[in-house]
């Protein structure tokens, strides 16, 4: 028998191993896993507000990583309505221990899972509230800036399996700015 028959198989096996790692090979049921940036749609511009449009994510149906929650907090609380356009940046947060749900804290979370683990959450952002360029509301001054040095926050998941994320704060300190261009 030759000593390399056996080498071969397990060299191939190696082979294969460090080529899906090297490619970011991605697990079934880890959607939005594999790094918090990959949960996230591309990049849109609204040349009507001069601004990115809100985050998209795919959905999330493991427990985020405080990084992941970092980026579920744009996509939960980025909106686009009638009245204008709210922005989430800037956000830094630090994620506590799971609970179980508390109906004083938790019973506003939109869909919450009852029986879905609640991750508390400690940080601050900067939110920004745009409107539409126009003479009123000048390119480079369209948008309120608000900064909120502390907030607290959750993550949960709703009945649908999805993971979200949001903070909120005190009254914050607001300013008029530009409108934010980037995640």
């Amino acid at each position: 028998m030759n000593p390399f028959s056996r080498v071969r198989p397990l060299a191939f096996c190696l082979l294969i191993v460090v080529l899906f790692t090297t490619f970011g090979c991605k697990s079934a049921g880890g959607e939005g896993q594999s790094g918090a940036a990959d949960i996230s749609g591309p990049l849109k511009m609204l040349p009507d507000y001069q601004a990115r449009a809100p985050r998209t994510c795919s959905k999330v149906t493991k427990p985020p990583s405080a990084a992941l929650a970092t980026v579920l907090v744009q996509c939960t609380m980025d909106a686009l309505s009638d009245t204008g356009l709210g922005l989430i940046q800037d956000v830094k947060l630090e994620m506590g221990s799971p609970r179980a749900f508390v109906y004083w804290t938790d019973a506003g979370l939109d869909g919450i899972d009852l029986k879905a683990d609640v991750y508390p959450l400690r940080g601050r952002y900067i939110g920004y509230f745009c409107r539409l360029i126009s003479n009123m509301a000048p390119a480079g001054k369209s948008c309120v800036k608000s900064a909120v040095p502390v907030a607290t926050g959750w993550c949960w998941k709703n009945s649908f399996g999805e993971w979200k994320c949001k903070l909120q704060g005190g009254a914050p300190a607001m300013e008029d700015a530009p409108a934010p261009k980037a995640f």
